[in-house]
Parts: structure tokens; sequence; C-alpha cells
């Protein structure tokens, strides 16, 4: 019996061994499965990283891109070539997100070595793998100190860009000005080319005025009426010739003759007996008026 009882407690004794080494084993297939788990969290994020530096120097390249004058396109619910400043504010934006992240990565590596490094202890069998998260690390924080460079790197660029912006802005503002001017210039100089003036009146009425004058002829006898050599604009009723294409005679019942240098070929039609009635319809403007900007125009 006693034989009996010391192979029953032999064999409790190999049972509780073998359920303690089993706990063991599955405590330490839990740590290698956090510390794999941490391990692949850390290689998304920097992963995520790299990706988000890489679409920084993407919006970059399109800040470059619309200082050169090249056009961009602009995202969905984006408007095309967006402005300087819209554009400065977003890669500002994202360079400070950038930043964030990457101090975030860099505080987790930190954290996740010294979980992993609690959760090893003294075990030989996750010294190895403890190893090859150091390994990890590392390279990790290689990767960071890179990405870190190039945030400099872009800090650097934008600054730049805002130097150059602003003196885009000044060169701006003055060839806005420059261009204005030339407009009110450009306007000023043609509505001076296409004003033209004309006058109707009797013989005596335009001479007392000083718009003809008598030349020519014996003792005033004979003389005949010439436009006067300088005439002033206040004397006659200005229009635009390219919106004014018929001149209304003031009495239908009388006869109009044109006494200018206009060309009369470029009028509607020859004047019957008499003199012009009722109008004179130009139908060329710039040939009637080329000879002179003043039509004068006497009563028969």
């Amino acid at each position: 019996m006693r034989k009996t009882f010391l192979m029953f407690a032999v064999a409790a004794l190999g049972l509780t061994a073998c359920d303690n080494s089993k706990a063991e084993l599955q405590k330490q297939l839990e740590q290698v499965k956090l510390i794999s788990a941490e391990k692949d969290s850390l290689l998304k994020d920097v992963m995520a990283t790299s990706q988000f530096i890489a679409d920084v120097n993407t919006e970059l390249g399109k800040v470059r891109d619309a200082k050169a004058g090249k056009p961009t396109k602009g995202g969905a619910g984006e408007l095309p070539n967006p402005s300087p400043a819209d554009q400065r504010a977003q890669m500002l934006q994202r360079i400070k997100v950038l930043t964030d992240r990457v101090n975030e990565a860099e505080s987790r590596l930190a954290a996740s070595r010294q979980r992993v490094a609690t959760m090893t202890g003294d075990n030989a069998s996750l010294t190895k793998q403890l190893a090859q998260y150091d390994s990890t690390i590392t390279a990790f924080k290689s990767i960071i100190e890179n990405q870190k460079a190039e945030i400099a790197s872009l800090n650097a660029q934008v600054g730049a860009l805002q130097g150059e912006n602003t003196v885009l802005k000044a060169d701006k503002a003055q060839l806005t000005s420059e261009k204005e001017t030339l407009t009110s210039e450009k306007s000023a100089l043609t509505v001076e080319r296409n004003t033209v003036y004309y006058v109707i009146g009797t013989k005596d009425e335009l001479r007392k005025k000083g718009i003809i004058v008598k030349k020519g002829g014996i003792l005033g006898i004979a003389a005949t009426d010439i436009p006067a050599t300088t005439l002033n604009p206040s004397d006659f009723t200005s229009i635009d010739k390219t919106k004014v294409a018929s001149i209304p005679l003031p009495n239908p019942a009388k006869g109009y003759r044109v006494l200018s240098r206009q060309d009369m070929t470029a009028a509607e039609a020859a004047p019957p007996k008499g003199g012009y009635k009722g109008a004179i319809k130009i139908t060329n403007a710039e040939q009637f008026w080329a000879a002179s900007k003043f039509l004068i125009i006497v009563q028969n």
C-alpha cells in the first residue's frame, strides 16, 4: 500500500509540474505575441509617417509649381489654383501634424521598449526576441531622425516660399497698378479717337461763332465760306463715331450742305437738289471722319 501511495504521489507531482510548464509556456507565448503586435503597430506608424512626408513633399511641389506659373488642379471639393496664402497655410498645418506624429511615434518607441523589457525580465527564451526588437527600434529611430531632417528641410522651404511670396505680392501690386493705369490710358485714348464733333447752323450763325470764315474774292465780292483754321470743340456737339451713324437735320423744310472736308462718298446717298433733308446717314464711319473730326453743316 505504501508503494502504491508513493506511485500516486509521484504521478501527482508530475501532473503539477506539467501544468506549471504549460502555464509558463502559455505565458511566454502571450509575451511573444505582445512583442510582435507592438512591433507591427510601430512599423505601421512609421510607414504612415513616411507616407505622410511623401504627401507633404507632393504638396510642396504644387506650391513650387504654382510659384513658377504652372497650373495645378484642385482635389475634390477644392478650387483649382488656390492662392499662395492658402497653400502656405495648408503646408504649415500638414508639417505641424507631421511633427506631432513623429514626436508621438518616438514616445511610443521608448514606452514600448520599456514594456517589452518588463515583460521579458530574466527569461532567457525572450532575450533573443528583445534583441531583435531592439534592432527594429534602432532602425525605427534612424527613420524618425531622417523624417525630422526632412521636416526641417520642409520648414526651410516653406520659409523661403513665404519670403518669395512677399516679393511676388509687391510685384503683383505694382503690375496691377501699372495695368490699371494702362487700361485707363487706353480707355481715354479710345474715347478720344472715337469722339467727333458736328455743328448745324446758318451762315450768319456759324460766322458769328468763328466756325466758318470768308476767303477769296475782291473786296468781299465772290468770297467763299470755308471752315476756320482753329475750331473750338465747345461750339460743337460731340458724338461717338462708332455708335452714331445718323446726323439729324433740324428743319425738314430746309436743305443742308456739308461745308467741312468729310468724305461724302461714305454717306448713304448723294445730296438731292437743294441739299440734304431729314438726316445725313453715314455708311462708313472711318472713311467719313478720316479727313476731319469736325463736321460743319450749313443750312441753305
